[in-house]
């Protein structure tokens, strides 16, 4: 029997290495391909992997941008209300209406009909007085303006206040995202380039010898971080005094007493922001070229740098930072990347649309809050054969600027229920920046 299997295999000895050949050919041709869909599948798993945590670290990245304006704007906000105070000007008028009632009968005083009015009654705004021994020069000014004077001051410092207020946030808002979108992708690429070695086994051994030098790199991120005391402290003033100008151009002969529409009055503000961004684009009123007017609101000169640091970190710090040249080459680097940004034509125009978006909701919110008034007034006195339409009448500039100083109060809330700052942060445009420079790994 034996035998009859070997002659067998002997007469089909041929058929029998081809089929043999053809069924390991395929069996490894097959277990090569498997093994290439195999590793296919898992390339495209990493790479979904590697764009959900780009996501995800993109998206944290934008939420601690916006976390770190809201612990930032009380320190922002207060020298803007030093420097501008309403409340001290508004004090003045109702203290001198107090003096003229008390000297005037009652008759007299319930049909005045002045300016003074509007003060005491449209300017109720909720601030902690001290009594300081003395009184500063800036008071001592107030007390020797005229009435007249009074008023124009109060018009100028109420709209510049406003102003100032959605122009140095939204600059903040700006400054934040870039600088924080820089690190965070520099922390994601160096993150990314680790992993990829330690999957490779040659380079292992190599991977945890550099995980050591991890803190020396964090010196220049963070004197990085704290370049934002310069704006803070020192370019927010350069802001201001120009948009007090530009204030002053377009509001300056306007009366408190004339009556403007809700929509003639965001006309003049829409001037105002065409005036700023005119001075800003052509450098009046700046030392500095114009196309490097943000960049001085937003970042010191070369010659300021060393003094900064010296302001915003410990002795032991400095000498840390100081010891290692690398240190002060890779802030640098971080310092010029930020400049490239802060120069392009992107930024400035960004900045125009947050502050257009937040004067267009707080006068959203002041046309509502008229018309709630006009329709509690309707109620009351139904048979007024007019009411309806008082939501249209103009009012007082005096009035408006009420408005305004109540608006104003409501966008130092840093709270994160403060719709007007939440929307500017959420805008489109300002996300497309961060994506550009988040996915801007070339160094």
């Amino acid at each position: 029997m034996f035998q009859y299997w070997r002659d067998l295999a002997r007469k089909h000895k041929r058929k029998i290495i081809i089929s043999t050949g053809v069924v390991a050919a395929s069996y490894f041709i097959g277990k090569y391909v498997a093994s290439k869909i195999e590793e296919f599948q898992k390339r495209i798993k990493e790479e979904n992997f590697a764009k959900e945590q780009v996501k995800r670290r993109f998206k944290q990245t934008q939420n601690d941008s916006y976390m770190t304006f809201l612990s930032l704007l009380p320190v922002l906000v207060e020298p803007i209300y030093e420097d501008l105070n309403v409340e001290e000007i508004t004090g003045e008028l109702r203290s001198r209406r107090s003096s003229r009632k008390i000297s005037q009968s009652e008759d007299n005083t319930k049909s005045e009909t002045g300016l003074s009015t509007v003060a005491s009654e449209e300017f109720k705004v909720s601030t902690k007085t001290t009594q300081e021994e003395g009184e500063s020069l800036q008071k001592k000014m107030i007390q020797n303006k005229s009435k007249s004077e009074l008023w124009s001051a109060l018009k100028t410092v109420s709209l510049t206040r406003f102003m100032t207020l959605f122009y140095c946030q939204s600059m903040l808002i700006i400054y934040l995202h870039l600088q924080l979108n820089i690190l965070s992708r520099k922390s994601y690429y160096e993150s990314a380039v680790k992993l990829a070695s330690v999957r490779d086994a040659d380079l292992i051994k190599s991977a945890g010898n550099s995980s050591n030098q991890g803190d020396e790199n964090t010196l220049p991120e963070q004197a990085f971080l704290s370049f934002s005391w310069w704006f803070l402290n020192k370019g927010w003033l350069q802001l201001k005094n120009i948009i007090e100008d530009s204030v002053e151009d377009v509001f300056g002969e306007i009366n408190p007493r004339q009556k403007l529409s809700i929509k003639e009055f965001a006309s003049l503000i829409n001037t105002c922001q065409q005036t700023i961004y005119k001075k800003l684009q052509s450098g009046e009123d700046l030392q500095n070229d114009s196309s490097d007017a943000i960049v001085n609101f937003l970042l010191p000169p070369h010659d300021k740098e060393f003094y900064l640091l010296q302001q915003t970190n410990s002795a032991d710090f400095l000498a840390d930072f100081n010891a290692d040249i690398t240190n002060t080459e890779n802030l640098e680097k971080f310092l010029a990347e930020l400049r490239g940004y802060l120069q392009n034509e992107q930024v400035t125009s960004l900045l125009n649309i947050l502050v257009t978006v937040g004067i267009s909701l707080v006068l959203d919110n002041i046309l509502a809050d008229i018309e709630a008034n006009t329709a509690l007034k309707s109620n009351i006195d139904a048979s007024e054969p007019n009411a309806t339409k008082k939501g249209s009448e103009n009012l007082k500039l005096a009035s408006l600027l009420a408005l305004i100083t109540k608006q104003s109060n409501k966008l130092t809330n840093n709270s994160l229920d403060n719709d007007i700052l939440c929307t500017l942060n959420n805008l489109q445009e300002l996300e497309d920046l961060s994506a550009n420079v988040y996915s801007n790994f070339i160094s």
